[in-house]
């Protein structure tokens, strides 16, 4: 059994930097400057131009078609559901989530989920290019969640559990998480 540990990027997240390496780690965007993980998944050329070439040898780097070059590698999902055909993910953060699957996780913990709580990132200083934090969720990323947990596992780590996600995940407070895992 494989848990992936996602990193999102949400306030909550700064709380699990510190964490012993997980089997399986995925972050998106700019989280190479925090945590050393396994993928980083980025959805936008922006964010890709800006991380340049701060790249790290031991990491896999992935993203849409349209934007793979260099060290990027295109991201097609393979995984086929009734309720979504060829998911691709609709930011890095869902983009993730299904990678992890692709990967062979069995089950999956979402650290820095903040969606209905703020659209804040911890890395809104270097999204010098957006007037404002883009909205996290939308329906159809709340759909592409419920389908994800239908086929594996997904725990959802915050001191808020929201009934937003549905009943589809599980909720674990940071505190049994973190002694969990030490």
């Amino acid at each position: 059994m494989t848990t992936a540990t996602v990193f999102w990027n949400g306030p909550s997240v700064k709380q699990f930097y510190h964490i012993p390496p997980q089997p399986l780690e995925i972050g998106c965007n700019f989280i190479l400057d925090h945590r050393l993980v396994h993928h980083v998944c980025a959805y936008d050329m922006p964010t890709i131009n800006s991380l340049g070439d701060r790249t790290h040898v031991d990491v896999k780097y992935w993203t849409r078609r349209m934007y793979a070059s260099g060290v990027w590698q295109i991201f097609k999902s393979t995984i086929n559901h009734e309720r979504h055909r060829n998911i691709n993910g609709y930011c890095s953060g869902t983009m993730a989530l299904v990678l992890a699957l692709q990967l062979g996780a069995t089950a999956i913990d979402l650290l820095g989920c903040d969606w209905t709580i703020t659209n804040n990132s911890i890395y809104d200083e270097k999204y010098t290019w957006r007037a404002f934090p883009p909205t996290k969720h939308n329906k159809e990323k709340f759909k592409l969640f419920e389908m994800l947990s239908d086929i594996v596992p997904i725990t959802v780590v915050h001191a808020q559990p929201r009934e937003i996600l549905g009943n589809h995940v599980h909720w674990c407070k940071p505190e049994d998480y973190l002694a969990k895992i030490d």
